[in-house]
């Protein structure tokens, strides 16, 4: 390991947090994504890899509700009562096929170093609610699904830092700068504001990504000699 850069499949899992720009930051502020993912090294330092991140925030800067709430900003349940608080969340789903190299001259093998990754695959966002009680009527069954505000579409990711791979095999992670940008739609009727929305977004993130990594070596070949 210390003296030659092997090839071997690796299994990670990978915490960040990104900040939205450009139209996604009018609608979410910060948030994390917390994933696993797994990777082939090759011996010239080639990495490629499926990675999968699930994405959770508290900061919603839009509330399509509101455009049902009475004067003092409550929603009337089925019962004809002030339903009980609800919590406005952002969740979402992030896929990527990605590829990239591993720049030798730092670390304590051949393996580690600076790196530069590229993806491309699927995201997904949207407003999630979470009701502290019944949900009133008019957000029930798919009627929910015109206040979500459920946007998708193709995305590219690129990654710039550091990954360790060391020699005892036990300290494995990376930590990188990780840009996204996606252009997405959303499909479904806005009931807020009674129409579709037909635009394409173009949604950007900028943010740091800590991943620990699992390597899977394959055990040296014992040689005999008669």
């Amino acid at each position: 390991m210390q003296d030659s850069s092997l090839s071997f499949p690796v299994i990670g899992f990978q915490y960040g947090y990104e900040l939205p720009a450009g139209i996604l930051a009018k609608s979410f502020g910060g948030d994390s994504k917390i994933g696993a993912s797994f990777w082939k090294k090759t011996k010239h330092n080639v990495i490629y890899g499926i990675e999968y991140d699930y994405i959770f925030g508290s900061t919603v800067k839009i509330n399509p509700l509101d455009s049902i709430v009475t004067s003092q900003g409550f929603l009337i349940d089925n019962a004809g009562q002030f339903a009980q608080n609800v919590q406005v969340f952002e969740r979402g789903h992030f896929v990527m096929l990605k590829a990239g190299k591993i720049f030798r001259g730092l670390g304590p093998n051949p393996s580690c170093g600076l790196f530069l990754l590229g993806g491309i695959g699927f995201w997904y966002h949207q407003v999630y609610y979470y009701w502290n009680g019944d949900q009133p009527s008019p957000v029930l069954g798919n009627y929910l699904y015109g206040y979500e505000r459920i946007t998708y579409g193709p995305a590219l990711s690129e990654s710039f830092g550091y990954i360790n791979f060391s020699n005892n095999k036990r300290i494995n992670f990376s930590i990188a700068l990780e840009a996204d940008q996606g252009l997405t739609q959303e499909p479904g009727y806005e009931y807020d504001v009674l129409k579709f929305d037909n635009s394409t977004h173009f949604d950007m993130t900028f943010g740091i990504k800590g991943t620990w990594y699992f390597p899977v070596y394959k055990r040296a070949t014992e040689k005999y000699y008669y």
